[in-house]
């Protein structure tokens, strides 16, 4: 038994490592997905500016395999 002079020698008590601060992950999950979803944005505008640019050149098709719209005979929208 310990007196009250001898002091109790404890394991340091190490960190949990499931514990998560949920604000954190929440910050850094939704500025990702903005990230995300503007280059997303920004990919498929990059691509129409780019077509609808090279709809205006003739010697251009490498777009217009990739539209079904602008194929000849097939229906425009």
């Amino acid at each position: 038994m310990a007196t009250p002079t001898q002091a109790t020698t404890e394991a340091p008590q190490e960190p949990d490592p499931f514990y998560y601060d949920y604000d954190t992950v929440q910050t850094v999950g939704m500025t990702l997905a903005t990230i995300l979803f503007l280059l997303g944005i920004l990919i498929i505008l990059s691509k129409k500016v780019k077509c609808r640019k090279a709809d205006s050149s003739p010697t251009c098709k490498s777009c217009k395999s990739e539209l079904p719209s602008s194929a000849p005979g097939g229906g425009g929208v």
